[in-house]
């Protein structure tokens, strides 16, 4: 048994997609924890529905945003399972594919002891030619910081580096993932991204950008937005993106 850890914010409509799929598309026995951090939209009251329908085993709804640092902590400090666990975020739809997605992943870092963190591979990169990176690759690409896309990661490497920065930082754009990436890298561990285990990021419009409920204040643009179904200059049509392999 697995746990798997989502961090949620304002996201209901995305949250509940992701939470069923990952339900539908996972064979592999896992325990789903979500932390609702801050939500003033329907996400409590969902999240209250899927965990008596059995999708969740514990979540916790608080009406003040603490950031995502924060989250990724109090989510650290509910894992069990050892040694891994799989941090995410809650709009990634995992592929579809026997063996499931976790059993696949979990064997890629029983294969690969070097790596402390390595994520699924998202239909798109923003900023990076996906093309050009898996390439020729290896199964797993090393990279400076991975994304939260259904990520494993060991669980007492990740507490013995001190998890997530604990004081308020300066704002920057995926802050929280290059922390806990220099943290690992630091301490001798890479970190990656798997090549042929793959997902879909539930995008919103990255063109309408409100007041950030992910622990960027206003002003930060992230392009998050709880849109269903979502659309975003990477459109899934363009990409050719299947919706039951996400390939």
């Amino acid at each position: 048994m697995i746990d798997i850890c989502m961090l949620s914010c304002n996201k209901a409509r995305l949250t509940r997609t992701s939470i069923e799929e990952i339900a539908r598309r996972t064979q592999t026995p896992y325990r789903l924890l979500v932390l609702d951090n801050g939500s003033v939209d329907e996400s409590p009251e969902i999240l209250t529905e899927l965990r008596e329908r059995g999708h969740l085993y514990w979540n916790t709804n608080r009406r003040e945003n603490k950031g995502v640092h924060w989250g990724h902590n109090e989510l650290l400090n509910g894992a069990q399972s050892e040694p891994y666990y799989i941090c995410t975020d809650s709009d990634i739809v995992p592929q579809n594919s026997a063996p499931d997605w976790l059993a696949q992943l979990i064997d890629l870092a029983e294969r690969h002891p070097e790596y402390a963190s390595i994520s699924l591979r998202p239909h798109v990169f923003i900023g990076d030619s996906a093309q050009q990176m898996f390439k020729d690759a290896a199964e797993v690409v090393e990279r400076n910081w991975m994304g939260a896309w259904l990520r494993i990661m060991r669980t007492e490497v990740v507490r013995e580096v001190g998890g997530w920065n604990r004081k308020r930082i300066a704002p920057e754009r995926n802050n929280e993932e290059k922390w806990i990436g220099r943290a690992l890298r630091k301490a001798g561990w890479k970190v990656g991204v798997a090549r042929d285990i793959h997902c879909i990021h539930l995008w919103g419009d990255p063109d309408k950008y409100d007041e950030d409920p992910w622990g960027y204040p206003p002003g930060i643009p992230h392009g998050h937005r709880d849109v269903w179904p979502p659309v975003h200059v990477y459109n899934w049509d363009r990409q050719g993106v299947d919706w039951e392999t996400c390939q």
